[in-house]
Parts: C-alpha cells; sequence; structure tokens
C-alpha cells in the first residue's frame, strides 16, 4: 500500500509541473502571437504562481482536517480540468486568467503531499521525499518532449488538452486504487513556529532563481545561439539530470541533515554563475544533479520543525513563502533581460542562491547557539 500511494501520489506532482511547465518551451510561439514582451511573458508563470502559494497554507490545513488523500484528488481533477480550458484562450488576459485557476488548484497538492509521505514514511522521509521530489525534474522534462512537437504540428493550445487526460487519470487512479485515508491526525492545530521564519526566507529566494532559471532558460539558450529544438532538448536534459538529482537530494539528508541545504545552495550558486557566463550546454549536467536537489532537502527539514499536529500548516507555510518568491522570479528575470538583455540579466540567478546561503547559515548559527543553551540547562 505504501509503494502503491507513494507511486500514484508522485505521478499527481510530476503532472502538477508538467502543466505548469508547459508555457516556458512555448514562449516564442506565445510571444510571436499575442504580440507580448519577456516581462509580460513571466507574468504568465507569476499568474499561477501567486494564487498558488496563496492556497498552500489552508490546503495542509484542510489537509489535515478533512484527509489528504481526498486532497489531492480533488486537486488533480481540478489542476486538469482547468488546464485544459487554454483551449479557449485566445488572448494575453485570457491566458493569464485561466493559468491563475489552474494555480489555485494545483496549489491544494503540495503540503498535504508532503504531510502525508512524511506521516507514512517517518524512518526514512529523506527517501520517500526524494522519490516524491522527481516531480519537478520529471514533469519539467516531459513538458516540452509533450508540448513542442504539439505546437509545431497542430498548434500549441492542443498541447494542454494531452496533459489533462493524462493527469486526469491520475486522480481517478489516485481515488480508486488506494482505500480510505492512509495517515490522518486525531487532533490538528493551526501553528506555525518562529523557528521556520529563516528558512521559509531562504526557500523564498531560491524558488525565485529556480523559476526566474526555469521560465527563461530555452530563450537564454536561444539567444546564445542554440536552436529552439536543441535548447528544449537542453531544458529536458536538465530535468532528466534532475531525476537522480532529487533522489540523491533525499539520500543526503538522511546522512548528514540539515548542513545539506547550505551545501545544495552554494553548489547551485556555482554553476549557475558558470552558466551565466559561458552559456555551455555543459553546465547543465551537474546542475541537474544539484538545481533538483533541493526540493527533496528543503522539504524533509521543513517536517523536522512541525509536530504532528500542525504538519500540514508547517509545510504549507514554508512552501507558500517559497512560492512568493516563484511569483517575483520570472518577472523580474524578464525585466532584467528586457533592460539589460539575457547575459547580464543570468547573473542575477547565482546571486539569489548565494543570498540563500548566506540566510541558511546564520540559520545554523543560530540553531546551534539554541542547541548549546539547551544542552547546559
Amino acid at each position: 500500500m505504501r509503494k502503491r500511494l507513494l507511486l500514484l501520489v508522485s505521478l499527481g506532482w510530476i503532472f502538477n509541473y508538467a502543466h505548469r511547465m508547459a508555457i516556458p518551451p512555448l514562449i516564442p510561439m506565445i510571444k510571436a502571437e499575442l504580440g507580448i514582451n519577456n516581462a509580460e511573458a513571466g507574468l504568465l508563470m507569476t499568474a499561477l504562481l501567486l494564487p498558488y502559494a496563496l492556497v498552500q497554507v489552508p490546503a495542509g490545513y484542510f489537509g489535515d482536517r478533512i484527509g489528504r488523500k481526498r486532497l489531492l484528488t480533488l486537486s488533480i481533477i481540478g489542476y486538469s480540468l482547468s488546464s485544459a480550458l487554454i483551449i479557449f484562450a485566445r488572448g494575453y488576459w485570457d491566458l493569464l486568467a485561466i493559468r491563475a485557476v489552474y494555480g489555485i488548484f494545483s496549489g491544494l497538492y503540495y503540503a498535504p503531499a508532503t504531510a502525508l509521505i512524511s506521516e507514512v514514511y517517518r524512518e526514512r522521509k529523506g527517501s520517500a521525499l526524494g522519490v516524491f521530489m522527481v516531480g519537478p525534474p520529471v514533469g519539467s522534462g516531459i513538458a516540452p518532449l509533450i508540448v513542442v512537437p504539439i505546437a509545431v504540428n497542430l498548434e500549441w493550445r492542443y498541447a494542454f488538452l494531452v496533459l489533462s487526460a493524462l493527469s486526469t487519470a491520475i486522480g481517478i487512479a489516485l481515488a480508486l486504487a488506494v482505500r480510505g485515508e492512509v495517515s490522518r491526525p486525531s487532533r490538528v492545530t493551526f501553528s506555525i513556529p518562529r523557528n521556520v521564519f529563516l528558512l521559509s526566507a531562504a526557500n523564498f529566494i531560491v524558488l525565485a532563481a529556480f523559476f526566474g532559471l526555469l521560465t527563461f532558460l530555452v530563450s537564454f539558450l536561444v539567444n546564445a545561439g542554440v536552436s529552439l529544438e536543441t535548447a528544449s532538448l537542453l531544458f529536458s536534459l536538465l530535468s532528466v539530470i534532475g531525476i537522480a538529482g532529487s533522489l540523491v537530494g533525499g539520500g543526503l539528508y538522511d546522512r548528514i541533515g540539515r548542513r545539506s541545504v547550505a551545501v545544495v545552495f552554494g553548489l547551485n550558486a556555482l554553476l549557475t554563475l558558470l552558466l551565466a557566463v559561458t552559456a555551455s550546454p555543459w553546465v547543465i549536467v551537474p546542475l541537474g544533479i544539484t538545481f533538483y536537489s533541493v526540493g527533496a532537502i528543503v522539504t524533509a527539514y521543513t517536517s523536522e520543525k512541525a509536530t504532528g499536529e500542525n504538519l500540514g500548516s508547517v509545510m504549507g507555510f514554508v512552501n507558500m513563502v517559497g512560492f512568493f518568491g516563484a511569483t517575483v522570479g520570472p518577472y523580474l528575470v524578464g525585466l532584467l533581460i528586457d533592460h539589460f538583455g539575457y547575459e547580464k540579466a543570468f547573473l542575477s540567478i547565482p546571486a539569489m542562491y548565494m543570498l540563500a546561503w548566506a540566510v541558511v547559515k546564520l540559520e545554523e548559527g543560530m540553531e546551534g547557539r539554541k542547541e548549546g543553551r539547551l544542552s547546559r540547562t
């Protein structure tokens, strides 16, 4: 039962990401059709990420109260049907509105899913969350492989119908194949401890960098002289390698705990700096490992800061703050591209990772001093 649950919940997370990351490979086509600039293209990600962020804490709390599996099923069916509405979008504002509705339903997923897995896999939560967090790399990786051929041969809006049909099947399977509620706390409280605030701030910064890079990676490579088809394949390669990165991140957390957070932030700063300066496809290989290891590590660390009574709320809060950063990242990077060009704009990404690293080191120092005081009393 545990393996079936983990498989289906992970598949739901994969398609959650496939729908949201279907836009970046299509940005050149969407810009040409709708006549929008890079900042406006970045808002296509912001439009879904802002409502996504706003529902995180309610999703965690209500998942604990009404049942996590029930809310996950609602999320999958809801984000599938809302994303399919893109077939009716004829203007920029239509597209923004539909992406916002999708953001609400997709936002109901992360907090109950990670709380559920953390409870079911208590002894090896890092590794289990590493499996779950293959969702971002796999979803981001399959998105261009599905949407670009459809966009080239038919029309880009039809790609979302295909994605919606696939994800709807996952929602139905989760509802039917996993009977009842697997994990549900006997008592639920809404409380956010102060020791998650610095971690939340760091998550804000890294998700701004993460989505800023992903939104414009294909466009960045095309600007550097790479063809659209090759740039899309490199985008997918980053994600394919990221599957291993997610698993490595979960295993690393099980071995060295919170220290793994600063390690991967520092490595991401170095590798994104190399990418910004060189635009070399070879940077994609190591970057895929470190880029996608962050999710499993931060998620596992967040769960350590909660109790059984407020686990969903804490998971939702840290992710909510992080995705406020995600709403800022694509627009900020797009704005910098419009004003300074791709090369200079992409230097903001390693700068963000370095800032997040400094915040985490500050948090480590504060936690260390707190533990020292407790050991002396």
